[in-house]
C-alpha cells in the first residue's frame, strides 16, 4: 500500500513538471486552466484529490479499495506538493527551490515508510508507552 502511494506522488510529480516545462518551452500549447481570468493552480485540483481519497477512505476499507485510494492519494499529494513553495509563500514563483525541498522530505519519508517500516512501528510503539507511563504517573500524582 505505503508503495503505491509513493510511486502515484513521484509519477504525478514528474509527470507535472515535464509537462509544466513542455508548455514553458513552448512545445505544446499553454497548459493553464484560467477560468474568468485567473489561474487555476494544479495545486487546487490537488486538494480536491485528497478531501476526495480522505472520503473514500472512511467508506471504503476493504484491501482492493485501499490499493486504488492510495494511488488517488499519492495523485493529490502529487500535485498538491508540487507547488508546496507557491502556497507556502504565497507568491507565484512554481520553480522555487521550497517545492522541490518539499518534494524530497516527503518522498523520503514515504520511502522510509516502505522500506523501513519496523523503524516507524517502534517510534509509534515507544511513544504509546511513553503516553501511558506520562498517564500514569498524571494518576498517580493525583491520589
Amino acid at each position: 500500500m505505503s508503495f503505491v502511494v509513493l510511486a502515484s506522488f513521484l509519477s504525478t510529480f514528474i509527470f507535472v513538471r515535464i509537462y509544466v516545462v513542455l508548455g514553458t518551452v513552448g512545445i505544446i500549447n499553454d497548459p493553464h486552466l484560467y477560468i474568468k481570468g485567473y489561474h487555476v493552480h494544479h495545486l487546487n485540483y490537488g486538494i480536491f484529490i485528497l478531501a476526495f481519497a480522505g472520503i473514500l477512505a472512511l467508506f471504503f476499507q476493504n484491501t482492493k479499495n485501499r490499493l486504488k485510494i492510495g494511488i488517488i492519494y499519492g495523485i493529490g499529494m502529487g500535485l498538491t506538493f508540487d507547488e508546496f513553495g507557491m502556497w507556502f509563500k504565497l507568491e507565484n514563483d512554481y520553480w522555487t527551490r521550497l517545492s522541490y525541498d518539499a518534494v524530497v522530505i516527503i518522498g523520503l519519508i514515504f520511502v522510509s515508510v516502505v522500506y523501513f517500516p519496523s523503524f516507524w512501528y517502534g517510534i509509534i510503539y515507544h511513544t504509546e508507552k511513553g503516553i501511558e507511563k506520562i498517564k500514569s504517573v498524571k494518576n498517580n500524582d493525583k491520589n
